[in-house]
C-alpha cells in the first residue's frame, strides 16, 4: 500500500502529476475511463517544459473538453511507492466550472455529473469522499 502525505500547494518541487475536481453548477465532473471501465477526475502527467498549472488546464481540457472555468492549486502530496523505493509528487487543483465544452479523443470516453462519488470510482471511494469534504471545508472559507 502506497503512502500519502499532503500539504499546502507550492509546498514540494519536482511535481509530476496533477489532479482536477471539478465542479459544475453544484456537481462534480467524473469521466469515465475506457480501458479501466470506471470514473475518475480528469489529471495526468506534468509534461517537461510544463508548469502544473499549465498541466492541468491541458489534462482538464484533454480529459473532459472543459476550457472556461476558473482553476486553483488546492494542495499538494506525495506517494511513496508500495515497495518504499520511489515516489511521486503531485499537485491537486479545483476548477470552478462555467461551462462544459466537447470531449476530444482521448482515454476517457464520457464525462458525468455527480453529486458524491460515483459507486463505480477507480480509487479508494473512502479517501474520495474525505477529499470532497475536505475541497467543501475549504470552498466555504473562502466565503467566510
Amino acid at each position: 500500500m502506497a503512502l500519502k502525505t499532503n500539504y499546502p500547494a507550492g509546498w514540494l518541487a519536482d511535481i509530476g502529476f496533477v489532479v482536477i475536481f471539478a465542479n459544475y453548477k453544484g456537481k462534480w465532473v467524473y469521466c469515465w475511463h475506457k480501458r479501466r471501465g470506471s470514473f475518475e477526475h480528469p489529471g495526468g502527467h506534468v509534461e517537461p517544459g510544463e508548469t502544473p498549472m499549465q498541466a492541468a488546464r491541458r489534462e482538464l481540457y484533454e480529459e473532459s473538453g472543459i476550457k472556461d472555468c476558473r482553476l486553483m492549486p488546492l494542495w499538494d502530496y506525495e506517494q511513496i511507492w508500495g515497495d518504499g523505493k520511489g515516489k511521486n509528487n503531485g499537485r491537486v487543483f479545483y476548477a470552478e466550472v462555467h461551462s462544459l465544452g466537447e470531449l476530444p479523443e482521448s482515454e476517457m470516453s464520457r464525462i458525468e455529473l455527480f453529486e458524491a462519488v460515483p459507486e463505480n470510482y477507480t480509487y479508494d471511494s473512502r479517501e474520495e469522499a474525505q477529499d470532497l469534504e475536505r475541497i467543501g471545508k475549504m470552498l466555504r472559507a473562502y466565503e467566510e
